[in-house]
């Protein structure tokens, strides 16, 4: 054998091992996470209840995106074209995903301010009985971009169901 084709087996050989031992701890930490998630119990006490969504961090909905001369959310929109005969509420979610938790539902005509944009999602910010969000402190502007951390609601809806009235 020359000294390259063993230098590319033993590469090799590091190789697999390292992906094997990689895998193994991705196992470990799913199980070890499922076990951790069984611990809840339902209200009876006696069936172990596991998160179906568990894995998907919440992702804040952040304002300032429009620099601190702009308002710290830069659109006005409403909730629109839900389906009447469906469940005819918009899920305002923890993460710009439909596995995130779900925090809240919308219904048609609600008033939100627009925050931010991730892949088709938007980050809102919404008073609690669906007003305009006048209260909220996203009409005004903030020093620098971060985390909305007001007094109203905010979450993740998809754009499909916003039509932008200003902004």
């Amino acid at each position: 054998m020359n000294v390259r084709f063993r230098h590319s087996v033993m590469a090799l050989s590091v190789v697999m091992i390292t992906l094997s031992a990689c895998e193994q701890y991705q196992v470990d930490r799913v199980e070890e996470s499922a076990t951790e998630a069984v611990s809840a119990e339902n209200t009876e006490g006696s069936v172990p209840v596991v998160d179906p969504k568990f894995g998907i961090d919440p992702r804040p909905v952040r304002i300032g995106f429009d620099g601190p001369e702009m308002d710290a959310c830069g659109g006005y929109g409403e909730i629109k074209e839900l389906n009447p005969d469906g469940d005819n509420f918009l899920t305002v979610r923890a993460a710009p995903t439909t596995d995130a938790d779900e925090l809240d539902r919308l219904t048609s005509g609600t008033g939100i301010s627009i925050c931010e944009t991730a892949d088709g999602w938007i980050g809102i910010v919404y008073e609690g009985s669906g007003a305009a969000g006048t209260g909220c402190g996203v009409g005004s502007p903030v020093p620098r971009m971060r985390e909305y951390d007001g007094v109203c609601r905010s979450g993740w809806v998809n754009q499909r169901f916003v039509e932008l009235i200003a902004g």
